[in-house]
């Protein structure tokens, strides 16, 4: 259960960083050198420094298993699973996309 609420809460936090990434697209400022800095400050997470690695849709899937065996086993524990894998999706969803953006030649602005 650990590693399922671990997996969770991982997945969960990729939805801040996939914001973050859209929300700094939409400002036209240079990506990678937004999450240089954010990564060295207090907003820094080891979700946010995986947006500077090469994710796969197949990882993507992984993240996907993982987050229904998470949600699965808290149903099986009578408890409603539903808010935090629906973030967790969430972030698995958008994570292929935040990569290639936090990647990609800055936009500088």
């Amino acid at each position: 259960m650990t590693k399922l609420l671990n997996n969770v809460m991982t997945m969960s936090n990729l939805k801040n960083a996939v914001d973050l990434v859209r929300l700094a697209q939409q400002l036209n400022v240079d990506i990678p050198a937004v999450l240089d800095v954010i990564s060295d400050s207090g907003g820094g997470s080891a979700s946010l420094r995986t947006l500077g690695t090469v994710i796969t849709p197949h990882l993507q899937g992984l993240m996907r298993k993982d987050i229904e065996h998470f949600a699965d086993a808290v149903r099986a524990q009578g408890f409603d699973p539903e808010e935090l894998r629906r973030r967790a999706l969430a972030g698995a969803d958008g994570l292929v996309k935040a990569v290639a953006l936090a990647t990609a030649p800055g936009h500088a602005a």
